[in-house]
């Protein structure tokens, strides 16, 4: 009986491992975000800009497709909502990042990551990326494709968030919603 009992426990702890290991990365939110080197074209070393936006770290290889299409979007996207795009090319060279950048015609750096980069951050597929506050908090991870509707309904409440902070440090107390946008 105790035999059997033992190994149930083993099963259990295996199963409840394998679950953690499997489990999405977003159910994780919140979490401090690891250290980050970013370079350039030139291979010296960027500091990681934080400002008073969010930042969207899109990370990327040269032989994926979909990357390069999902970077376009966000880039696009970036116009109407408050985030700073950063796009990290794993395991490129100056020459993959400088065709990156000329075949989508883009107005931003796209910076070059090593695989231990990939690694801290836990990116095991491509395109990933992550939605990392001015707190360098990661809010949120998506793999593959970036669900924009996700991302505009997060900065969205994010920014709401901020203003209804701002009102309360003002002393106003009063608000009003119109289409889930408070004032």
């Amino acid at each position: 009986m105790r035999k059997v009992k033992n190994a149930l426990l083993g099963i259990l702890g295996i199963m409840v491992f394998i679950l953690v290991c499997i489990t999405p990365f977003s159910s994780c939110a919140l979490r401090k975000a690891p250290s980050i080197r970013l370079f350039d074209l030139t291979g010296h070393e960027i500091p990681f800009p934080i400002s008073e936006k969010m930042v969207i770290l899109l990370f990327m290889s040269p032989e994926c497709f979909s990357c390069s299409r999902e970077l376009y979007s966000i880039q696009t996207y970036q116009k109407s909502l408050p985030f700073v795009l950063i796009p990290v090319c794993v395991g490129c060279d100056w020459r993959e990042v400088k065709n990156i950048t000329d075949s989508l015609n883009l107005n931003l750096s796209v910076y070059m990551g090593t695989n231990a980069l990939k690694a801290s951050w836990g990116v095991w597929e491509f395109p990933t990326a992550f939605l990392v506050d001015q707190e360098m908090k990661v809010l949120e991870k998506w793999e593959g494709k970036v669900v924009l509707k996700e991302l505009k309904k997060q900065l969205t409440s994010v920014k709401t968030t901020e203003r209804e902070k701002k009102k309360e440090d003002e002393g106003s107390t009063s608000s009003s919603c119109s289409n889930g946008m408070c004032y």
